[in-house]
């Protein structure tokens, strides 16, 4: 019977692939975007609405930028605060100044789509620790350090 494991490296790997998943979701603006420079002005009370329709309440920090001598506003991270008068790197698509990014790790991270990446990320160390798990219950030897086996020495009569 074949017994597979998953090396440490391929673990690794997926796992950053996992982790960039939310900054994935802006990769039009990453690519072919325009950066430009933001500064917040003020918390403010917003209403959000949901795929299903329900609306609620958060607060967020409004970020003005400047593009072509148009002032645009763009929105933080949901209840998370931004010190006013923070300048923040804006990209934004050259067409559409509207479809934007904040380009920090808050912007990134701290969004409903992270859910999705951390629930991923547990399956796959689940994934991972049983699968290697099973491989270390079996005791298959190591084929490296297999050596031939030792057979005793005979004495031969003087």
């Amino acid at each position: 019977m074949k017994v597979y494991r998953i090396s440490k490296w391929t673990f690794g790997g997926i796992c950053v692939l996992i982790l960039l998943l939310p900054v994935s979701r802006h990769w039009k603006v990453l690519t072919m975007g325009e950066r430009t420079t933001g500064t917040v002005t003020q918390m403010v009370r917003r209403v959000m609405e949901n795929r299903a329709g329900d609306r609620y309440p958060v607060q967020a920090s409004e970020i003005e930028f400047l593009v072509n001598d148009s002032l645009y506003l763009t929105y933080g991270p949901s209840n998370y605060e931004y010190k006013k008068g923070r300048r923040l790197t804006i990209l934004y698509m050259r067409k559409d100044p509207s479809k934007n990014c904040i380009f920090t790790f808050t912007g990134f991270y701290l969004n409903n789509y992270v859910v999705l990446p951390l629930i991923l990320l547990t399956v796959w160390y689940a994934f991972y620790l049983s699968f290697n798990n099973y491989y270390k219950r079996l005791k298959i030897p190591n084929k490296r350090s297999a050596r031939p086996p030792a057979f005793p020495t005979r004495r031969i009569p003087k």
